[in-house]
């Protein structure tokens, strides 16, 4: 099984803050509507949703069940009263999404933090559905392969969950058409961005990623065009900055020391000057020590990704005297400042993409990022429960640092609610996010 601490921040502080939250916190069934007669205006017999895992209701670094009926289609479709919807749905522990065996993560301990992947995989509960799925999002999936993508060897990255989701039957679109969907749920795109910083901005590695902006607008647009004869009713869902999701800021670029869970530090002189008498003066300061990359130390801005983490504590990247193996982190877990500048440009791009879009077409918009944004800045409270960027603990996200918590779905639903409201005159109030788990942390050792 694969093992990964938790967090670096001392036990001290994560038992405190583990034993605050396992108070309040639970793993509940979900209490929603339905609310079938303040559907008012809109068609929802057939809703369709086209996505990627954020869609799927993935979460923990896997697709099953437990996520998948905690997605945000699922609860927007069980709050507004729709009970035909159905999904490829996966049985515990699921199927992992990264390119690794095995299903979901858990976190088996508190002390000291450890989570494990589970080394058996779930089950495909109904691969022979006669027709197409409502929710046709695909973990991992790009806007620039939705014009042909439809199983894994027309997958751009050969991501068997086409061969899961679509089956070989047709692409998003297509199925969609089959479907002759009413009600379009639309997230694509944030992996066009993700897949280029998982992979440390190597271009080998995430080949043509981040997709150029006027292809990620033809294409987009190309997308609606084809549903927009089938339905007006779509909502829209932007892309959140991936370069603040968690699994890029848990590990800081510096070595740390496994016994105090502190860096180490070493004495420097700096030149100052005295603004009182304007000598220039030699003063110590102590440091942190800089993990090392295959261009040299790390820079304090610089970005590592969660999957480093099993490679750091063997010793790579840490210098030898830390006790470390003195071989560089490779570049492919790091993202330095240009590749991160790359990355926000492009988001940027992309949302005022969909934007525009949306509003040409008088679509409900859905702001995923204002929500992501709010989690890592401040935090957001939600049915009196706080969602912070910490990992585990913060319970905005699930054990992958990347995708979010059922509690996270659950305030992203709460926008989509919003926007569908405001644009088609509906009344359907908000779910009970209180009723939604996080990371659960109750009878762990």
């Amino acid at each position: 099984m694969r093992r990964w601490p938790v967090t670096r921040r001392s036990g001290s502080q994560l038992a405190v803050l583990l034993l605050t939250l396992a108070a309040c916190l639970g793993d509940s069934d979900t209490a929603l509507g339905p609310f079938p007669g303040r559907a008012l205006g809109l068609r929802l017999e057939r809703i369709v949703a086209i996505g990627d895992g954020f869609l799927a209701g993935e979460r923990d670094g896997a697709l099953y069940r437990g996520g998948q009926d905690l997605s945000i289609p699922a609860l927007f479709a069980a709050h507004a009263g729709v009970t035909d919807f159905a999904q490829p749905l996966i049985s515990d522990p699921g199927l992992a999404t990264a390119g690794e065996n095995g299903g979901r993560l858990t976190l088996v301990s508190t002390q000291p933090p450890v989570i494990e992947r589970t080394t058996t995989s779930g089950v495909i509960l109904d691969p022979d559905r006669p027709g197409p799925y409502n929710n046709l999002s695909v973990p991992g999936a790009l806007l620039s392969e939705a014009p042909t993508a439809q199983s894994l060897g027309t997958s751009i990255q050969g991501n068997r969950f086409y061969d899961v989701v679509l089956r070989g039957r047709g692409t998003f679109t297509e199925q969609a058409v089959e479907l002759e969907a009413t009600f379009v749920l639309l997230w694509l795109g944030t992996n066009d961005v993700l897949t280029f910083a998982r992979a440390g901005g190597e271009s080998a590695l995430a080949p043509g990623l981040p997709t150029p902006e006027a292809t990620f607008a033809l294409i987009y647009e190309g997308i609606l065009d084809q549903l927009l004869p089938l339905t007006d009713q779509i909502a829209v869902f932007n892309i959140p900055d991936v370069t603040r999701l968690p699994f890029l800021n848990i590990i800081p670029p510096v070595a740390i020391n496994p016994e105090t869970g502190e860096p180490f530090t070493i004495t420097v002189l700096e030149r100052v000057v005295d603004p009182l008498t304007g000598d220039t003066l030699s003063v110590q300061r102590q440091v942190p020590v800089p993990l090392r990359g295959e261009s040299g130390p790390l820079a304090s801005s610089d970005l590592i990704s969660l999957e480093a983490q099993p490679l750091i504590d063997l010793g790579v990247g840490v210098p030898i005297q830390q006790g470390g193996l003195g071989v560089p982190l490779p570049d492919r877990f790091v993202l330095d400042r240009d590749e991160q500048t790359l990355a926000r440009d492009a988001i940027t791009g992309y949302n005022a993409i969909i934007e525009r879009l949306a509003g040409e077409r008088g679509l409900a918009l859905v702001d995923v990022r204002s929500v992501a944004d709010a989690i890592h800045d401040r935090g957001l409270i939600t049915d009196g429960v706080l969602l912070t960027g910490e990992f585990v603990t913060g319970q905005g996200y699930s054990l992958d640092g990347t995708h979010f918590t059922p509690k996270a779905y659950g305030v992203i639903t709460n926008r989509l609610l919003e926007a569908v409201n405001a644009r088609y005159g509906s009344r359907l109030p908000a779910i009970r996010t209180s009723d939604l788990p996080g990371v659960p942390l109750i009878s762990l050792p």
